[in-house]
């Protein structure tokens, strides 16, 4: 039996989450929260039910969650939302596309979503609500925090450290054996070179602070 789940966000990520859910066969879509959309509009054909008010109800109702808020300057939604469910014990369910390449000697946290022509390597840690957006790479004995998002076709080359809470822009290359902190944003298209130990925005090649 398909596990019915409930998408939290309705915007531009959930429709590509969506696309990936659909070739999966242990998930179905029961409905989506957004408060920014009112209940009983549809995305993708799937209906808004209301708000994040609803969590609580839902989950003593059976149903498993995940979250499709988008993440760029600001991982605090997609935070918060996961807090509230790991606080209530929900299921939080991880999605990975079908067209992706994920290996089997990698390991991928709760909450986390890759999506098409994603690739990662042997030994890579990805941590809990993760977004590996399309087309991104992760390499061999990598690891990422939690809250990341690794943007379309980032590349992170191997024995890398990356983080809580960054984002790796679209088209940026990490170099291989770097080390970034928490809180870090590479801008699309930065050549990380050597590794960032302060928080903070990095653009340009190679990437500076700014």
């Amino acid at each position: 039996m398909n596990k019915k789940i409930i998408l939290l966000g309705g915007g531009g990520h959930c429709r590509s989450v969506i696309e990936t859910i659909e070739q999966s066969n242990d998930l179905e879509i029961a409905g989506i929260l957004d408060p920014d959309m009112a209940v009983g509009e549809t995305i993708c054909g799937y209906p808004v039910m209301g708000n994040d008010p609803m969590i609580p109800g839902l989950h003593q109702l059976g149903y498993g969650f995940l979250i499709t808020i988008g993440q760029i300057k600001n991982p605090a939604p997609r935070i918060a939302l996961f807090n509230l469910l790991d606080d209530l014990n929900a299921l939080i369910v991880t999605v990975i596309d079908k067209k992706s390449v994920v290996s089997k000697r990698s390991e991928i946290g709760k909450g986390t979503v890759i999506l098409r022509n994603a690739f990662v390597n042997s030994n890579v840690v990805i941590g809990n609500n993760n977004i590996i957006n399309t087309g991104a790479i992760v390499e061999h004995d990598s690891v990422t925090g939690n809250h990341v998002h690794v943007s379309t076709g980032a590349v992170i080359n191997g024995n890398c450290s990356i983080g809580d809470r960054c984002f790796i822009g679209t088209g940026s290359i990490i170099l291989n054996n770097i080390s970034i902190t928490n809180d870090v944003l590479i801008g699309a298209g930065a050549v990380v070179l050597k590794s960032i130990n302060t928080p903070g925005v990095y653009h340009g090649n190679p990437a500076r602070k700014l």
